[in-house]
């Protein structure tokens, strides 16, 4: 049945496809999401594959096969010589050797294409803007600038592994086989049904997961880890291998407020994992003042009284726009 699938495939890529073939490639296709979804990948790489401009010697096929039909409808007596002479020629002057490469190139040609269509690597990249992608499982990605993620061609045919390095809000689709596993630096991140974000920039000494919706699994392969449930962030610190989470006071009337613990941090993690808690848009004026560290700790203090802590800690000025906040130098008058 596969077979048959495969041809079917092929003559439908390769714009042989009848009307009964159409038919049965929808019925196909209609059976299974997992089908779908194999149709829907090798679609996108045959769109792919319009795009190579690559200059590939081709062989004149139709020639050989027309001097191998001249040569068995000539005299059997021409033959007769013609055989007598071929013992002793080469045989790669056969019109045996001939035909056997035609059926040769026939079969690297059609293993060619099933190579150029087998499991490969995506890679999807954000540079000076924000990009947003859904793949094959409905999850929808949210990749912030300067940002990367890997995944396999096969994605959601078998498992839902993606690669992240740098920053990416998921909303997690439930189509195909596996759970979504994030793997950003050494942690993993598992979906258990939610919208959460990561943050996992490879300069940095920390990985941060904050949760919307539903719940994560926050583990190495060497340590448990955690589970973050919904308005939770869980850190993970790459230089201890410990994780944290930074719990919201329930008690609290207040939204956004947690327990945030700082020891010995760069101000630009701190920044980051600030943000990413209290759903703020926080930057710093001159990249140079994330370089400076700071201990200190929260117990549920408004982010507007967080910063300003900060602030006062190392000699900054915090400003409110319409977007966010702004950190820069404190200019002595």
């Amino acid at each position: 049945m596969k077979k048959e699938t495969d041809n079917l495939l092929a003559r439908y890529f390769g714009g042989n496809a009848s009307e009964n073939d159409m038919q049965m490639l929808e019925e196909w296709i209609s059976t299974s999401k997992e089908n779908q979804l194999y149709f829907d990948q090798l679609t996108s790489l045959y769109q792919q594959l319009g795009q190579f401009d690559a200059n590939i010697p081709t062989t004149d096929i139709e020639n050989a096969r027309k001097e191998f039909l001249k040569y068995i409808s000539k005299p059997a007596e021409i033959q007769h010589n013609q055989d007598f002479e071929m013992k002793h020629k080469p045989f790669y002057k056969s019109w045996m050797f001939q035909a056997a490469s035609i059926a040769l190139l026939v079969i690297l040609s059609f293993s060619g294409w099933k190579m150029f269509f087998s499991e490969h690597q995506v890679i999807l990249t954000s540079q000076m803007n924000p990009i947003q992608e859904i793949l094959a499982d409905n999850t929808e990605i949210q990749l912030a600038k300067d940002s990367k993620i890997t995944y396999s061609s096969a994605y959601a045919l078998n498992n839902k592994i993606l690669k992240l390095e740098g920053e990416a809000n998921f909303k997690v689709g439930h189509s195909g086989k596996g759970k979504l596993q994030v793997m950003a630096d050494e942690t993993i991140i598992e979906d258990i049904g939610t919208t959460f974000t990561v943050t996992a920039y490879p300069d940095s000494n920390y990985i941060s997961v904050k949760v919307s919706e539903g719940k994560v699994r926050f583990y190495t392969r060497n340590n448990t880890g955690l589970t973050i449930n919904a308005s939770e962030t869980g850190i993970y610190n790459k230089q201890t291998k410990t994780f944290k989470a930074l719990a919201h006071k329930s008690d609290s009337l207040k939204v956004g407020l947690m327990h945030i613990d700082f020891q010995a941090i760069l101000l630009s993690d701190a920044i980051n994992i600030i943000s990413n808690a209290y759903n703020v848009k926080i930057n710093l004026a001159e990249k140079s003042i994330g370089n400076r560290r700071i201990t200190v700790c929260f117990d549920s203090e408004d982010v507007n009284v967080v910063l300003q802590i900060i602030a006062e800690t190392l000699n900054l000025n915090i400003q409110k726009g319409k977007t966010g906040y702004i950190i820069n130098e404190r200019r002595n008058e």
